[in-house]
């Protein structure tokens, strides 16, 4: 089993800059992480009422969502790539759910 694995025992989830990311270890540098690209919201298909034209409620909760899934995703390819199916995780500051 990785070193790191021992180690550390959990991933962290977070956001950097447009990616999801999972990193297990004490940082980016140094440790393995994995990193998703967040899926971009297209505007022009998404179902849009008067009331969302003007609080923005439908892509804020859209950006949100694919935040979450570009970590989740991260995290699979970690696991897989660690051979670590039941690695677990805590969500780091920079996470949605996060401190």
């Amino acid at each position: 089993m990785h070193i790191l694995i021992k180690q550390y025992g959990r991933a962290q989830l977070g956001i950097d800059g447009n990616c999801g990311f999972a990193l297990l270890g004490p940082d980016l540098q140094e440790g393995e992480a994995e990193f998703v690209e967040i899926a971009q919201v297209n505007r022009t298909t998404l179902p849009v009422t008067r009331h969302e034209q003007f609080t923005g409620e439908i892509e804020s909760g859209r950006v949100h969502g694919n935040k979450l899934s570009a970590c989740k995703q991260a995290l699979d390819k970690l696991r897989d790539r660690l051979g670590a199916p039941k690695l677990s995780f805590y969500y780091g500051p920079s996470h949605p759910y996060g401190d």
